[in-house]
């Protein structure tokens, strides 16, 4: 069995893609954990996280949110 161990750091990255940039919630990015064999992030094994990453990095970005009209126009 591998020793690989995932660190703080990855875990992280990996919420903030699927949270910050892909848009998931909570339930959503659990389902992804869960279809790549894990329960939770901090079980996945090396080639668990590389799946992982590459169901993130398959789905879409969310939308970038609408900066508020300058007030002081118009």
């Amino acid at each position: 069995m591998s020793d690989f161990r995932i660190s703080k750091p990855l875990i992280k990255a990996l919420r903030q893609l699927a949270h910050g940039q892909k848009g998931l919630d909570a339930e959503d990015y659990r389902a992804h954990v869960r279809a790549v064999g894990c329960e939770s992030t901090l079980e996945l094994s090396r080639a668990q996280h590389q799946q992982l990453l590459q169901r993130l990095f398959a789905l879409p970005d969310q939308p970038k949110a609408k900066g508020r009209p300058d007030a002081s126009k118009g």
